[in-house]
């Protein structure tokens, strides 16, 4: 007969895991302080104290799967400046290397958990396994082999990554509102060196810098996106703040990212914010009195005002133009417009050309080929779009049905009785989510727009760690 007690359980593996991890962490400690006592003999003192910061920088790192996490979300904002300044990653992905050390983060937070053996698969997950299997499968009958090769893979690596990893980290309360919080702490740095940097263009002279602001030359576009997701936590956050004085610097900091992202000049991410703040204000306010909405109303009609009156011609002309009517042939300001709508176009008639593009599409990256005639990384500026012109409506069902799960599983779990605190973690995540989610409709392709998943898997985490509180509590009732 089988001895079953002698069966290693799980708790039990993962502490051998523990403790194998502890041997590891005090290996790495020795070798490197052996390599910097080594290198104090022979390099100069600024480089034997990068020598002390990087080690101690990655250690924090490693034992912080949060921040590893929302460095991960935010690669793209460090990448480029990264690569132009600093030679390691100039021949190293510096996205490639901060996914892997998050990876690895995650990996033993886990074990030190003991969270290894105890992961979850929400519904969500099986329409994402069976796009991503279909997005990689498409490729063997896409006409852009290399570009759809490129980004299947790609999807299935970060993308998943930004959507599991909150998933496994995220297990309550106080880690959901750490992941905002680290976003928060490093946009406000990012924003007020985007605002000086602004500044000192405009008294230059250089209409270049000041047409559309970034971050250290990255494009605009992204930046909005990323620093807008930071403006929607920092909103909801702020009354969940109980001294005076942090609610002041609360509405000083939030005031600095609206101004950033607006002087970013991007109208997609712009528009999203908008509906997303409206939706905000609509469930704030549900129930009040119409003398508050006045007051918001004078409040947000005050903000635009001054930043029509503060920010260059060159950027406020985006939007009044719009509003003007102005079109002709040679208003910079309509170039993206009627790059998009051609683009989007040209998606719909590929799609729709027959039967067989309506069914399966033209195959992952094929709509650059089919298009521009060429194996290139171009797309149609719509996540839906994309997906149709390039895996047809196998593929748009499948990505819809995960879009769905994903935001009802959310909104179920905001309508059912919370506290406030929780209510206001679950709809922060959930706004953000809906702004990249209607800003993949304007900009970007499926990995562009990774940010989103990240926002998905943060409500699902939510979700997850909210339903096994209240069934704890259940049965803790039920034991009363």
């Amino acid at each position: 007969m089988t001895n079953f007690e002698a069966q290693p359980v799980p708790s039990q593996l993962a502490s051998s895991w523990q403790s194998r991890y502890s041997s590891f962490i005090t290996m790495v400690l020795v070798i490197s302080a052996t390599a910097i006592a080594v290198a104090a003999e022979q390099l100069s003192y600024l480089k034997f104290s990068a020598f002390i910061l990087i080690p101690v920088g990655l250690y924090y790192l490693f034992i912080r799967p949060e921040l590893a996490l929302v460095l991960a979300f935010s690669s793209a904002i460090f990448k480029e400046w990264l690569s132009l300044n600093v030679p390691f990653f100039s021949q190293f992905d510096f996205t490639i290397a901060v996914f892997l050390l998050a990876m690895i983060s995650t990996f033993f937070y886990l074990l030190r958990k003991n969270w290894l053996f105890s992961i979850d698969l929400p519904p969500s997950a099986l329409p994402l396994l069976l796009f991503t299997g279909y997005m990689i499968f498409s490729v063997s009958y896409s006409l852009s082999v290399q570009y759809g090769t490129f980004k299947s893979f790609s999807f299935l690596f970060f993308n998943w990554a930004l959507f599991f990893f909150p998933i496994l980290i995220v297990r309550d309360e106080n880690s959901a509102i750490k992941i905002a919080k680290i976003l928060i702490a490093i946009a406000i740095p990012v924003a007020i060196y985007t605002l000086y940097s602004l500044i000192k263009s405009i008294l230059a002279g250089s209409i270049i810098f000041t047409y559309r602001s970034s971050f250290l030359g990255v494009n605009p576009i992204s930046y909005a996106n990323w620093i807008g997701a930071a403006a929607i936590c920092l909103m909801v956050m702020i009354p969940l703040m109980r001294r005076r004085e942090w609610r002041i610097l609360g509405y000083l900091g939030l005031l600095l990212l609206l101004v950033t992202m607006f002087a970013a000049n991007s109208r997609g991410p712009m528009m999203s914010f908008i509906v997303a703040f409206l939706i905000l204000m609509s469930i704030r306010y549900h129930g009040k009195s119409k003398r508050n909405l006045v007051i918001l109303g004078i409040i947000v009609i005050i903000f635009v005002v001054i930043i029509f009156s503060v920010l260059p011609e060159q950027v406020t002309s985006r939007y009044t133009d719009i509003l003007s009517g102005e079109k002709t042939s040679k208003n910079l300001t309509f170039f993206t417009v009627y790059t998009r709508l051609y683009s989007w176009k040209a998606a719909w008639e590929l799609a729709t050309d027959r039967w067989f593009h309506i069914l399966f599409g033209v195959g992952c990256g094929g709509y650059s080929q089919t298009v521009f005639r060429q194996d290139i990384r171009w797309y149609p500026h719509n996540i839906f779009l994309e997906v149709f012109s390039e895996l047809g409506l196998l593929g748009l069902f499948l990505l819809t049905w995960h879009f769905a799960s994903v935001f009802s599983t959310g909104i179920n779990t905001y309508r059912s009785t919370l506290p406030e605190r929780t209510k206001a973690i679950i709809i922060a995540f959930l706004l953000c989510a809906l702004f990249n989610f209607i800003g993949a409709q304007f900009s970007g392709d499926l990995n562009d727009n990774r940010r989103l998943w990240f926002f998905l898997g943060l409500v699902v985490a939510c979700a997850n760690f909210i339903r096994k509180q209240k069934q704890e509590s259940s049965h803790e009732d039920r034991l009363r």
